[in-house]
């Protein structure tokens, strides 16, 4: 398993991923235009020299935004969404983040209990974000 920062080389297959993760996937051109932001750091895991996973969070002074993380269906329960976890945690701490936020669908206990292993809790509510599901807002404030 590599994790390494996310090219422009990189949107077909993040692209495609997420489309295979996510029921309202990004555009290869959403992606284009995130790595470009330069407050935006995204990360791609390769295992057998495929993409398999992604992660990107923004950095606004002194709070990180999970923006997205997403796992081909196939490799989930591997340890990728840990790993991707832990690097942009580390990137938000060099860029000089207190902490990271990030919201969730109240259903998604898989990614709920991923967060929470890596320190997050929940802290809110959003009703009816994800058309009429409510999502629940995370925060890790790092130390």
């Amino acid at each position: 398993m590599m994790i390494r920062k996310m090219t422009n080389d990189d949107i077909s297959s993040v692209s495609m991923l997420d489309s295979k993760a996510f029921n309202r996937p990004w555009s290869e051109q959403m992606f284009c235009d995130e790595i470009k932001k330069d407050y935006a750091y995204y990360f791609v895991c390769e295992m057998d020299g495929k993409i398999v996973g992604y992660a990107g969070i923004w950095c606004i002074y002194e709070t990180a935004e999970l923006m997205r993380i997403g796992v081909l269906p196939t490799y989930q329960g591997r340890g990728i969404g840990k790993q991707l976890m832990d690097e942009i945690g580390a990137c938000a701490k060099s860029q000089g983040c207190e902490r990271m936020m990030l919201e969730v669908r109240k259903s998604n206990e898989k990614a709920r209990k991923l967060y929470e292993k890596d320190g997050f809790s929940e802290i809110s509510v959003r009703k009816g974000y994800y058309d009429g599901e409510d999502a629940i807002i995370m925060e890790r404030v790092y130390k």
